[in-house]
């Protein structure tokens, strides 16, 4: 008898052991994780990685259920490259696929004695039924809108809006398509459009709108933008720290409550919404640190699911004199009134046009070069020049991999005048 479950597992690291815990298969109820599928080989038992997505682990699990239920059928799988092919292969072979639109795990999964396979992913398989791709898009963004979390998982709020924006490029290019039009082909013609487009979309652009694309068909089992995909890149956004010169003008053209705004992105080093979203109690007064923390109340996470910024947040050091200013400033402000509020005591969204028109203002020939990562950069890269190891910067920007804070200070060479200067007056300086 050939064995025909498949388990989809999820691996999490509880008590410094990690473990393998089976997981839903109702696509609302799945974070980003390490996915894994089991199953038996014979006697042995299998288990492979599917990735971090929740949409191609459970593509990756459908694909491999029909698999292994065709070859139980008796047929023969001679690598099909995506999960229509395995279910006309077995459709051929005089198997018949009914649908079972229940949300119970693989041991509900079962093939019938008459050669049939039962669905159980709410993904159900096309009968022969013609889908506009503005149709599919549509149920793609209502699922994707369901999905959005609060607190740290799931999509993050705006996420389904930048996929709505995304993939509306691909109803553009062909509004009456369907999905079983969608080939490599298809999608290489996309791409073209793209590049021609009368937006004069960048490289960077393109990329991001194939990646949507791409993730969007593969919910529906197509890999035809995957191909694509691989083909395509796009240079790296150089950021360049502000000058002396530059912050001085700059500041100068502040009123007082301008200088403390962006002085605060300069010291905290924090990204325009965790600026937006500070609270004054984050603001630790005696201990002259600033909690860059989520708010799960206004629909606001933190990057770094794998390092438990998302849940915990960070912490960075505030020089005592900008603290004791930022003391002063927060006199009659309650606990969780926001440090930076808009005109209506709401999240500030317009940090980027004050920041311009400060540097427009200040007679800065630059001033469209002006944008709020730049103080970001600018406060981790004097920091680096001031000797603080990569590893604190690193910490104190949230960055889960040393790598990303290497590439974002600019160290390529571990021997430059600094480290330099560092090693001849350091502690094995007497030993020469």
């Amino acid at each position: 008898m050939a064995n025909r479950s498949v388990v989809l597992y999820l691996r999490t690291k509880i008590k410094k052991k990690w473990v393998y815990s089976k997981v839903s298969e109702v696509l609302s109820e799945l974070a980003c994780g390490e996915y894994y599928l089991s199953w038996y080989d014979g006697k042995r038992k299998r288990l492979d990685p599917v990735g971090s997505d929740p949409e191609p682990a459970l593509n990756a699990l459908q694909k491999k259920r029909l698999g292994l239920a065709y070859v139980a059928a008796g047929g023969e799988v001679r690598e099909p490259d995506n999960k229509k092919n395995l279910e006309s292969a077995y459709v051929a072979a005089g198997g018949k696929i009914v649908q079972a639109h229940n949300e119970k795990g693989p041991e509900s999964a079962e093939v019938a004695s008459g050669g049939e396979i039962n669905q159980i992913d709410n993904q159900p398989v096309s009968n022969g039924e013609k889908k506009p791709v503005s149709k599919a898009v549509k149920e793609y963004l209502d699922d994707c809108d369901d999905r959005k979390g609060k607190s740290g998982y799931g999509l993050a709020v705006r996420t389904p809006e930048s996929y709505e924006y995304r993939l509306g490029f691909l109803i553009e290019f062909k509004p009456e398509a369907y999905l079983d039009e969608v080939d490599v082909d298809f999608v290489r013609a996309f791409r073209r459009s793209l590049r021609k487009h009368e937006k004069d979309l960048g490289d960077r652009t393109c990329y991001n709108i194939i990646q949507a694309v791409s993730t969007f068909l593969l919910r529906f089992g197509n890999t035809a933008a995957k191909t694509i995909l691989k083909e395509m890149s796009f240079p790296p956004t150089v950021v360049i720290p502000y000058s002396v010169s530059e912050m001085e003008l700059f500041f100068a053209a502040c009123t007082e409550e301008e200088e403390l705004i962006f002085k605060f992105f300069l010291q905290s080093m924090a990204r325009d919404m965790e600026v937006a979203n500070c609270e004054v109690r984050d603001l630790k007064f005696d201990k002259n640190i600033l909690h860059i923390s989520p708010k799960p109340d206004r629909n606001f996470r933190l990057k770094g699911k794998r390092s438990g910024q998302a849940k915990n947040g960070r912490k960075v050091p505030i020089p005592t004199p900008f603290m004791a200013r930022l003391k002063e400033y927060c006199k009659g402000k309650g606990l969780r009134d926001l440090l930076f509020p808009n005109g209506i005591c709401g999240v500030e969204t317009h940090f980027l046009r004050r920041c311009k028109n400060i540097a427009k203002r200040a007679g800065l020939k630059n001033w469209k070069d002006f944008d709020l990562h730049r103080w970001r950069k600018t406060g981790a890269t004097r920091h680096h020049e001031h000797g603080v190891s990569v590893r604190k910067i690193q910490a104190w920007l949230g960055h889960e991999s040393l790598d990303v804070t290497l590439a974002y200070l600019g160290v390529e060479d571990a021997a430059d005048e600094m480290s330099q200067e560092q090693v001849n007056n350091g502690a094995l300086a007497d030993f020469v």
